[in-house]
């Protein structure tokens, strides 16, 4: 059977396609304050207490009337009429008007004195100082971090209305097995949709991964009829490409119409995306490293346009310590070893194809090439998106002395055939 040759499209004009024609789901749900960093906020949070209640002591010592410490020195202590001895956070009794620090206060013959002349407000957090009733917290659409979790908590809001969106995981294909079964000859383990699943839950999104569907395409109409109906977004794994069993794209089209078959990027050209009941439904390429960019430049910034935000991308400057040759048609990407070399970074390629997941156990960043760039040489100073903390990145091998690995070979070109 002759192959059907993809016409492919720029990955910029996809991306750009699904942002007009997929808007974010209406779908929030309630979560705890305390589980919430990483969600983000529908609504503006209001402040239902005001904080401080009362005026409270900013010092431990005693609240006076700030009048009648007038003209105390340390070479004129005054004595303290009716002090009142507070510690810090205490409320302030009615009358008093500001707090001389414990320091500051001798007692001689069971009377207090004090040698600092009090201003009114002196070492008092008024009340409403950090916040009054009704006053905002967080806007609409902020993403919240661990810093915000404790004001909420001590403002007396305990849970919160966030952005949801429910994101289905469908892995397909005869030779898929199982996670945690020993593969026997022409099968493999599925992990597509647990990195998908993984990625997509990171950004705030809720993922069920269904259970694998065999070839067939009655079964996967049905697998994919049900992820539609259950979720907002649907990603498929494998059955995107053109062969004698990859039923993914003529079963879309018959339950709605595919959008793009073929995108002009490396790894990941076979990608899918569709359309049905008008929510997108996305076919990633069985090969590891081919599925994990679909989902990285197709699925993650469809769910950046919903408002969810995950934490992956961060941007450093590095040296090639080899050239890179790519194809000027494509949107290319090429997984980097990051090492730090004095004050500056170095970025060594590792070998591509779709299929090499260790590549990516070994990398710490990757490098997009974009269309019309088809060679960059060694010594290039280049942008590189890091895959972890910054703080991950290890010195140079070859600096610190330790023996490097075995050289890659033909790291830099680029892979023949596959996805």
């Amino acid at each position: 059977m002759v192959r059907e040759r993809l016409l492919l499209r720029p990955l910029a004009e996809v991306q750009g396609m699904m942002r007009d024609l997929f808007p974010r789901p209406d779908r929030t749900v309630r979560v705890p304050v305390a589980s919430a960093s990483g969600r983000v906020t529908v609504t503006p949070i209001h402040s239902p207490l005001t904080v401080p209640i009362a005026d409270i002591a900013a010092r431990d010592g005693f609240a006076v009337v700030s009048s009648e410490t007038r003209g105390a020195s340390d070479n004129n202590p005054l004595p303290l009429k009716n002090p009142c001895r507070v510690n810090t956070g205490n409320a302030i009794p009615p009358g008093y008007d500001a707090v001389i620090m414990i320091e500051d206060i001798t007692r001689k013959n069971g009377i207090w004195f004090t040698g600092e002349a009090a201003t009114p407000g002196e070492h008092i957090h008024p009340a409403g100082e950090e916040i009054v009733r009704g006053d905002l917290i967080l806007p609409a659409g902020h993403l919240v971090r661990p810093c915000d979790i404790g004001a909420l908590l001590s403002y007396g809001v305990t849970a919160l209305d966030v952005r949801a969106a429910r994101v289905g995981l469908l892995p397909t294909g005869n030779e898929v097995i199982p996670a945690g079964e020993c593969p026997g000859p022409g099968e493999v383990n599925e992990s597509n949709t647990a990195v998908a699943a993984a990625w997509c839950g990171e950004a705030g999104a809720t993922c069920t991964r269904y259970p694998i569907v065999h070839d067939d395409p009655g079964l996967l109409r049905q697998a994919i009829v049900k992820g539609v109906q259950e979720n907002d977004l649907l990603l498929i794994s494998a059955g995107s490409s053109a062969g004698t069993r990859d039923f993914t794209a003529s079963v879309i089209a018959d339950l709605g119409e595919v959008l793009v078959h073929g995108i002009a990027m490396k790894p990941g050209k076979p990608a899918i995306v569709g359309r049905i009941g008008r929510k997108p439904v996305i076919g990633m390429p069985g090969y590891p490293t081919a599925a994990m960019t679909v989902v990285r430049e197709l699925a993650l910034p469809l769910l950046a346009e919903w408002g969810f935000y995950g934490p992956y991308g961060e941007r450093v400057s590095a040296r090639l310590t080899r050239a890179v040759r790519t194809d000027p048609g494509f949107d290319e990407y090429i997984f980097l070893t990051v090492s730090r070399a004095g004050d500056h970074c170095t970025a060594t390629p590792l070998p591509r194809g779709a299929g090499t997941q260790m590549s990516v156990v070994r990398a710490n960043a990757y490098l997009h090439v974009p269309p019309g760039i088809d060679d960059i040489h060694e010594g290039a100073e280049v942008e590189v998106l890091l895959t972890g903390p910054r703080a991950l990145i290890g010195e140079s091998p070859m600096r610190s002395g330790l023996v490097p690995g075995r050289p890659v070979q033909g790291a830099v070109l680029p892979a023949k055939g596959g996805p």
